[in-house]
């Protein structure tokens, strides 16, 4: 039950930060992909569950996920700059592999 809290906790910080920065389009996005993030991880433990003891795995994975992304608005919150150069490069590298 520790898990879902931490992970509660993590995807209220993803938002405020994102509220923070002015960008919350950006944060309910990040929490979209969590979502469908965690609802991969539940269809895993489902199946692995019905051959192996996965016991709280499931829940560990998805609080380790969703601190990576609550790390990665924090970052953005210490460091807009940088955060817009990744933004920047990252929109490049979508537009060439849109264009190949």
């Amino acid at each position: 039950m520790n898990a879902f809290w931490a992970i509660a906790a993590c995807l209220a910080f993803i938002i405020l930060a994102g509220i923070q920065r002015r960008q919350p389009g950006r944060a309910i996005t990040d929490v979209t992909v969590l979502v469908g993030v965690f609802g991969l991880i539940a269809v895993a433990n489902i199946v692995l569950g019905r051959f192996f003891d996965t016991g709280d795995m499931a829940w560990t994975i998805a609080a380790i996920i969703a601190a990576v992304f609550a790390l990665e608005a924090f970052y953005g919150l210490l460091a807009p700059q940088r955060q817009r150069q990744r933004d920047r490069k990252l929109r490049q590298l979508m537009q060439r592999r849109r264009r190949a």
